[in-house]
Formats: C-alpha cells, sequence, structure tokens
C-alpha cells in the first residue's frame, strides 16, 4: 500500500485477500479522498465491516451463489462441520450426565432409553469416523498448499489450536489424577473447589474444540482442492448431517421417555422421588444440539443444491 493511501488501509482487514489485491486499493484512494486525514467515521467502518465479512463468507462459499460450486460446496460442509462441533460439545456433556442412568430406571422401562442411548452412541463413533476420512481426502490439498504457501497463511489458527488443545490436555490429566488421589467421583461431591474445577475444565475442554473447528474452517477455506475433492467432501457432509439428525432424535427420546418413567434421575436420584423434567442441563444439552441441527440443516441443504451444479466431468 502506497504512503498516500495508508491512512485508511486498515479498514480493508475485514475483506478477504483476493477482494483486496482486486479492490483495496481503489477502496482506500476513495476513503482517502472523502475524508481527507479524518478518521473513517463509526457508521462508515461498521458498513465496511459488516461488507468485508460478508464478502468473506462469499468468498468462502458460506453464503451466496457466485463463485465456482466447487467452491460452494466446500463451504456448505465447513457449515457442516462446525454444527458438528456444537454436537460435539453437546455431546460430550450429556455423556457425562447421563451416566449410570439405568441404575434408577426400572427394568421394564430401560428397553428405549437403553435403545436410543445406543443409537446416540454408534451415531456419535460414526461421527467421528466421517470425520476423519474427510481429513484423508482433504490431506492431499493441504499437501500442495504447504508445498505451494508454506505454513505462514494458517500459522495462527493452528498455533491457536494447538495451545488450547495442549491446555485441555493437561487440565484433562489434571482432574484425573486429583479425582483418582481423593477418591471417587469427587466432582459429584459438594465441595467447592471440585465444582470449580470441573466448570474450568468444561471451559478449556469447549474452547479447544471451538479453536479446533476454526482452525479446520481457516484451513479448509484456502486449499483449492479439485471439483472431485470438494463433491468427495461434499456428500460426507450430507452423511453427517445425517448423524446429527439420529443424535438429537436418540437424546430427545432418551429424555423423554425417562422424564416419564424415571424423573428422579434428574433430581436426587432416588428411586421414587420427584424430579424435574427439564433440568437446566438437558435444557442446555438441547438446546446447542437444535441450534446445531438447524445449522447443520442449511448446509446440507446448501451442498445438495450446489452438487447439482458440478458438470458431467467434474462428476468422473
Amino acid at each position: 500500500m502506497t504512503g498516500a493511501t495508508a491512512g485508511h488501509s486498515g479498514v480493508l482487514k475485514w475483506y478477504p485477500r483476493t477482494w483486496r489485491d482486486r479492490y483495496g486499493d481503489e477502496l482506500v484512494s476513495l476513503l482517502d479522498d472523502t475524508y481527507g486525514d479524518q478518521p473513517v467515521p463509526l457508521r462508515t467502518h461498521l458498513s465496511m465491516m459488516k461488507a468485508g465479512s460478508t464478502e468473506r463468507l462469499r468468498w468462502a462459499g458460506f453464503v451466496g451463489y457466485s463463485g465456482e460450486p466447487d467452491r460452494r460446496v466446500r463451504g456448505a460442509s465447513l457449515v457442516v462441520l462446525c454444527a458438528w462441533a456444537l454436537f460435539v460439545v453437546a455431546g460430550s456433556g450429556f455423556a457425562k450426565y447421563a451416566e449410570h442412568w439405568d441404575r434408577v430406571t426400572p427394568l421394564h422401562d430401560r428397553a428405549v432409553p437403553s435403545d436410543a442411548f445406543t443409537a446416540v452412541q454408534v451415531a456419535a463413533f460414526t461421527g467421528v469416523v466421517i470425520f476423519c476420512v474427510s481429513t484423508l481426502v482433504a490431506l492431499p490439498a493441504f499437501v500442495r498448499f504447504i508445498r505451494g504457501h508454506g505454513w505462514a497463511p494458517i500459522r495462527r489458527p493452528l498455533s491457536v489450536m494447538l495451545i488450547t488443545s495442549s491446555i485441555a490436555m493437561v487440565a484433562t490429566v489434571g482432574i484425573v489424577v486429583w479425582s483418582h488421589h481423593f477418591g471417587s467421583s469427587p466432582l459429584n461431591s459438594g465441595l467447592w473447589p471440585y465444582k470449580a474445577a470441573g466448570i474450568t475444565w468444561g471451559i478449556l475442554v469447549v474452547s479447544a474444540i471451538a479453536a479446533r473447528a476454526g482452525a479446520i474452517v481457516a484451513v479448509v477455506s484456502r486449499l483449492e482442492p479439485s471439483p472431485r475433492t470438494s463433491r468427495a467432501l461434499g456428500i460426507l457432509a450430507l452423511l453427517m448431517a445425517v448423524v446429527l439428525v439420529v443424535v438429537f432424535a436418540g437424546m430427545l427420546t432418551w429424555w423423554i421417555s425417562l422424564a416419564i418413567h424415571a424423573p428422579w434421575f434428574f433430581g436426587s436420584g432416588i428411586v421414587g422421588t420427584a424430579g424435574s423434567r427439564a433440568p437446566p442441563a438437558m435444557i442446555i444439552f438441547g438446546a446447542l444440539m437444535a441450534v446445531g441441527l438447524v445449522l447443520g440443516t442449511c448446509g446440507a441443504s446448501r451442498v445438495v443444491l450446489n452438487l447439482g451444479e458440478f458438470s458431467p466431468s467434474e462428476h468422473g
């Protein structure tokens, strides 16, 4: 950027690099002509922040219908990935919360929640498999990107991912060691240090999951895979969307069944006592999954719409 246009160049950070390379100088020159040495007004800055962020989403294929269909499919697949990340957070909490539910549920009422819980577990495992396969599918494009551009463009999101994951791992080891040292299930006791440790650990794990999802989005959005690879990622995203539906339906079925036949599980845990049928924890898990399901459905719908635009040569 030249010295004459450097004054207002900061607003360009909201726009993707390809847009900046093509239109950046013109925009900064316009701002310089309009405002001179004065700072850009807040209203204008917010407007360009919105426009730049929208342009980034469009460039990544998250919204709009400009650009190549393979980029749009790839962007929609990343939307499904973000939905899966929400399910990982909610599902991890749900799995911990639902431990030992069968111990306080009458034998003749266990069939439905047991099948639902099993469906959630199988679907969750299937989601992990789909994620691993997607990683392998995108690996050749990632290798080409590193050979052509190096690590510099993606160093920051990967560094954040590694740091948060390492902190979460250390915290997990610490919690496990602490738990074994003080006996069984200390985190379930009423002592505030254990509860505080559990909450802190949960925040660290959620942060690590969010950082990992953000890093994946940042990396994949920069790749230039072949149309065949993008199509494969789109199909895997559709399979992941099915997984999300199964997990949500299984969780909801389990919840309703226990609320009817063993509501005490959501209270004291003592058979025959009263219990809330809508505990705060389940409401939070359900809300996260519902948001993820809406997000995943939108992404999957966009995948389906854009897959149809691939040419016959791209299908092969």
